[in-house]
């Protein structure tokens, strides 16, 4: 019973800061894909985003888009805690290191990866040329 629930809170645990710096850096991350203006939450946040600014050409898809937003940025956090919460015997090799490490590593990489992907998509769907858009032209 011991060793089901250390996994359980590894699990938890991983999903949880996973989740919590996903949320962090969701911001960010949107301001170096777009070119927006979007930024870390001490620096401002979405206060600089090119979305609230009067009269911009372009406006960042994530901001601009409500449902290509949430689905964006939720398809991403979604899939990052669910990756880092799932269990796989490949983790065994890495006991001797921090396991909640190696899980939130993984987490965040696939955050990073669905929400390039899906930024991507957003930015060819509303013609958005800054960022990561103007490599799709």
């Amino acid at each position: 019973m011991q060793k089901t629930s250390s996994v359980l809170n590894v699990k938890t645990v991983s999903g949880a800061v996973t989740l919590i710096t996903t949320a962090i850096i969701v911001t960010p991350l949107c301001g170096l894909i777009f070119q927006c203006g979007c930024d870390w939450p001490w620096l401002g946040l979405d206060v600089g985003c090119n979305f609230y600014k009067p009269g911009a050409v372009h406006r960042c898809p994530w901001c601009a888009s409500m449902p290509t937003g949430i689905f964006s940025t939720g398809s991403a956090i979604i899939s990052s805690v669910l990756t880092a919460m799932a269990s796989s015997s490949a983790l065994a090799m890495y006991r001797s290191v921090n396991e909640v490490a190696v899980r939130t590593l993984g987490g965040l990489t696939v955050f990073i990866l669905v929400a390039i992907l899906t930024a991507g998509l957003a930015a060819l769907l509303q013609n958005y040329p800054l960022g990561i858009g103007g490599y799709l032209r």
